[in-house]
């Protein structure tokens, strides 16, 4: 048999938490590809789909049959066989026998790994429908999908996330005869809820290309990607008709799209005067507790609406309007009711407080840990400033930073720490550099996000975040491979992230010394252990800070080589060597630096040479221009210059014998091309650029 077919299936289920939609039909996914290339079935693509109550995979172009398969077995030596009178031996016959096959199909050969000629047959196995092999196979593959919280129900022994209730599976129009804890696949399934009501017939799919319109009929939206697309474009559109535009929250519109069956956006509306609550506050409330998106105006303040799902088509009495206004304006009152209580006692009352609440069982509570800041904020920001109310404020900040964690608000809300800590000082009339850096310090919480946006907010998150990760490692509380239970990656990169774009002139060796000293008797680990684990985990953000800002792996690599502790250094450094990339000389120039690394390995030259010892014209030229590479300060200058010395360098090569048998020669050359290296390393190690 020949050509291709279309398989579907689909396992409608109870509701499925939307955590696991996306994992399970990845997994299966995998399984199923895996499985196919194992029976020589190639598939000429495979889609996955999924919605509350359904998990569903899509292979277009699966054979209709397997290849036919050839096997060469391998039997016992010739001489076995084969007796004297050229005649097969019972073994012979019997090894035939075995295989199916006449002896006169037998051949001799010496396979690999045998030390004499042996009995040989080629069998041809031929290819199975495919059909057939997806029946056996799907139930296993179904059953071994890795599911956390498995259930079963009834008297089953079947392990799933929900209930199967239906199977939906097809190869071509042809049902696969696959039964899964006592559901048998068909070639129907079910819509939404409501459609079933009006239409309580099942949905029949003809065929696999027909599943997403025979579904969308039936009200389900069975594409992830088209749900996204579908509520995007309808926040925006009732957003525009009340004047404003949907506060932007990727997260949450992923899990609108993965908790709803059909995409339909209601706008509600809230009273006007909880617009006085701040608007982290309003923002967090909505997203949290009703899914919902808030609308602001062009200069980002709030409008007294919201945008949530109905999951349904429409809503004709208005009642999922009416019942998320009712349940959001309880929620508002909640959160009404925190921000009065918190205000009602100054933040600094809670100081105290944070001596009951602990941040790591060997580093103490979060009153130790302010301290900790405290301590280090004042360190650093001497060394950045002369202004002594400068300083008290930057001090300021650092006591208030993690008051906020005993309040009523941040309780509720857990991710708004920091945020209502600066609220609070705001609306006590702190001065705005204190308020903002609490607000702030914890910025930022990923690789998209922006540090703070003023320079005693950095500070303060810096100290904050270096406390965590030299505290930690202190204790021995270090990542390793994908474990990172406390995020100290994250913290580590944000740490470099301000340093990188502040360019404040600290190094991690310099932040690490001043964070360890603090840190002080709590350490459990060797000081100098610390320390090597912390700067080799630094160079790894630093390194990766690097690929975030985009530079070409070449650009990295030899950027990083000649020095990564000076990040503003550093930075200057690629942006040169960036803008330097394409030019073909620097090829030319990392082989010669890769010739010179050769020629002065295990060699010790002196800084100084006689350059009047030098005889031949092309290291004159050389060490013409040695003494202006030496000179330049600016990065591009300096590269500009070294591309230059690409044909020199290939002309010294070509003429001159640096270990010669003259040993004073010997050693002035040695110290040109040490001097030269020198000068490289300033910008880069060019023996790395590829």
């Amino acid at each position: 048999m020949s050509g291709a077919k279309t398989f579907l299936l689909e396992l409608h289920c109870e509701e499925i938490p939307a955590r696991f939609l996306g994992p399970l039909t990845d997994e299966f996914a995998t399984a199923f590809a895996t499985w196919a290339g194992g029976q020589g079935l190639a598939t000429s693509g495979l889609e996955t789909f999924f919605s509350p109550r359904k998990l569903a995979w899509r292979a277009s172009g699966l054979p209709v049959s397997q290849p036919d398969q050839t096997e060469i077995q391998v039997g016992p030596p010739q001489r076995m066989c084969v007796g004297e009178d050229g005649q097969p031996t019972i073994q012979g016959l019997k090894f035939a026998e075995k295989w199916g096959v006449d002896f006169s199909a037998v051949r001799f050969e010496q396979p690999a790994g045998k030390k004499e000629p042996c009995a040989v047959v080629t069998i041809t196995k031929q290819g199975r429908p495919t059909v057939d092999l997806l029946a056996e196979a799907l139930p296993g593959l179904i059953a071994g999908l890795h599911v956390p919280k498995a259930m079963r129900w009834g008297n089953s022994e079947f392990e799933f996330v929900r209930p199967i209730r239906n199977i939906l599976c097809l190869f071509g129009e042809q049902v696969v005869p696959i039964t899964v804890d006592g559901v048998t696949a068909t070639n129907t399934t079910w819509g939404h809820r409501l459609y079933h009501r009006e239409y309580p017939a099942p949905v029949v799919i003809v065929t696999p290309e027909a599943y997403e319109s025979a579904l969308e009929t039936a009200g389900v939206v069975v594409s992830l990607e088209a749900r996204r697309a579908r509520i995007a474009q309808q926040l925006e559109a009732l957003a525009a008709e009340v004047g404003g535009r949907v506060v932007a929250d990727a997260e949450l519109l992923d899990t609108l799209a993965e908790i709803v069956e059909f995409p339909k956006i209601v706008r509600g509306e809230f009273p006007a005067d909880f617009l006085e609550l701040p608007k982290e506050v309003l923002v967090t409330s909505l997203r949290e507790h009703q899914k919902s998106f808030c609308i602001e105006q062009a200069d980002g303040t709030l409008l007294p609406f919201f945008l949530t799902a109905a999951n349904r088509t429409d809503d004709p009495a208005g009642f999922v309007k009416a019942g998320n206004e009712w349940v959001l304006k309880a929620r508002l009152y909640d959160a009404r009711f925190f921000f009065a209580e918190d205000r009602k006692h100054p933040l600094s009352d809670r100081l105290e407080k944070l001596k009951a609440l602990t941040f790591q069982r060997e580093l103490g509570s979060y009153h130790d840990k302010t301290g900790r800041v405290v301590a280090l904020t004042k360190a650093l920001a001497t060394c950045l400033s002369t202004d002594d109310e400068h300083i008290d404020r930057a001090l300021e900040a650092a006591r208030m930073a993690k008051c906020d964690l005993r309040t009523l608000m941040v309780g509720e809300f857990p991710e708004l720490q920091g945020v209502m800590g600066g609220e609070y000082l705001k609306h006590e009339g702190a001065h705005e550099e204190v308020w903002k850096a609490v607000k702030e310090h914890y910025r930022p919480v990923g690789a998209e996000d922006a540090i703070p946006s003023t320079p005693m907010g950095c500070l303060l998150s810096l100290c904050d975040k270096l406390d965590t990760v030299a505290g930690c490692f202190a204790v021995g509380l270090i990542p390793s491979g994908s474990k990172d239970p406390l995020a100290l990656r994250r913290a580590g990169q944000g740490i470099v992230r301000i340093l990188w774009e502040q360019g404040w002139p600290f190094t991690p060796a310099d932040l690490i010394g001043a964070a360890l000293k603090v840190v002080g008797p709590k350490a459990t680990k060797p000081e100098a252990e610390t320390r090597e684990a912390l700067l080799a985990f630094f160079k790894d953000r630093v390194a990766y800070q690097l690929e975030l800002a985009g530079y070409a792996g070449s650009v990295r690599r030899s950027a990083l080589a000649a020095g990564w502790e000076d990040l503003a250094d550093l930075k200057a450094r690629c942006e040169a060597l960036s803008a330097f990339a394409e030019d073909a000389r620097f090829a030319s120039l990392a082989q010669s630096a890769k010739r010179i690394g050769n020629i002065l390995k295990d060699e010790t030259p002196a800084d100084q040479f006689d350059r009047a010892l030098l005889t031949q014209d092309e290291e004159k030229a050389l060490a013409g221009r040695l003494g202006s590479l030496e000179t330049t300060v600016d990065r591009k200058d300096l590269l500009a210059a070294l591309a230059d010395l690409a044909e020199p360098l290939e002309a010294f090569f070509n003429a001159v014998m640096v270990k010669c048998d003259d040993s004073a020669l010997r050693a002035a050359r040695l110290s040109l091309l040490h001097r030269l290296r020198q000068a490289f390393l300033r910008v880069a190690d060019f023996s790395l650029w590829q």
